[in-house]
């Protein structure tokens, strides 16, 4: 069994150390909240009371958390601990350049590192159906393969270092406008008095299709089972879409991109955080923007 370092044990990281503990991995796991490891020792988990604690022959460490700050915060505190050769894989979602920073970081530190955030939200971390977006070398790919299957039903290597997290802020930036878009679409409907449940058979077997319509549909008793109808209690907050939309507008403007509606939809999620309404789903914003 491998031994595998893990940080970070909130909704999402929780979820994917009880996959790999499943799978028989021998996991050693720390968050600052002692609470959460607690939780998780029940499941096979070996608490780390503390960063330094974490043992210095694991294999490859694994970060979940919440931003690239707190990700180089548990770098700078660890990176210099190890035995022997070792792969970071950070699964946060972070900024494109701070990625490529810690890559070089690790570099100095003949550390091997990808940055592979992730898509499937809450769900997908406990069904172990994530997809990893990965950047980074081709050999350190394969050596973390096997656990993006525990965790994941899709990985894939995108480019080098920084490749993961731009492909996460393309995605996120496009998920946000076409959710947006789908609850515009669902409230003329309604205002033109069409049956919802007539709409999203067509909507969702026709050019209109996407996955916030097919797999997350916005509206309560229609289409799968998703947020709506659950009071949007989240699967991805409006506070991480706004972090996310944050993050791709940034890598927007360092590459000179010119994303009119990225702006206009990080502007709508920040009217809803502003009302006190981030802690619902993101999938929420269809009834923010009515």
């Amino acid at each position: 069994m491998k031994k595998i370092g893990f940080v970070g044990l909130g909704n999402m990281g929780a979820k994917m150390v009880i996959n790999l503990l499943k799978k028989s991995y021998n996991v050693f796991g720390y968050d600052i909240n002692k609470n959460l490891s607690d939780e998780l020792v029940i499941h096979g988990l070996n608490k780390i009371e503390n960063l330094n604690e974490m043992p210095k022959d694991i294999d490859i460490l694994i970060t979940m958390l919440p931003n690239g700050d707190a990700v180089e915060d548990v770098y700078h505190k660890i990176i210099n601990i190890f035995e022997k050769d070792i792969l970071f894989t950070d699964c946060s979602t972070i900024d494109v350049n701070k990625a490529r920073e810690l890559y070089k970081k690790c570099q100095k530190n003949k550390i091997t590192f990808l940055d592979a955030p992730v898509s499937g939200g809450v769900g997908g971390a406990e069904a172990g159906t994530l997809t990893f977006m990965v950047g980074g070398n081709e050999n350190d790919y394969k050596l973390m393969l096997p656990l993006f299957e525990v965790m994941g039903k899709t990985s894939l290597l995108c480019g080098p270092s920084g490749s993961g997290q731009a492909t996460k802020a393309c995605n996120n930036m496009l998920l946000a406008i076409t959710m947006i878009g789908v609850g515009e679409a669902f409230n003329l409907g309604n205002n033109l008095g069409l049956n919802p449940e007539k709409l999203f058979k067509i909507l969702s077997t026709s050019t209109g299709s996407c996955w916030a319509i097919n797999s997350y549909c916005p509206i309560k008793g229609i289409g799968p089972t998703s947020p709506a109808d659950n009071d949007f209690k989240p699967g991805f907050s409006s506070n991480l879409m706004l972090k996310d939309l944050t993050i791709a507008l940034k890598a927007a403007n360092d590459s000179n991109s010119v994303t009119p509606f990225g702006k206009k939809a990080k502007e709508n999620y920040q009217k809803m955080v502003t009302d006190n309404q981030g802690n619902l789903d993101f999938s929420a914003i269809t009834n923010f923007n009515k």
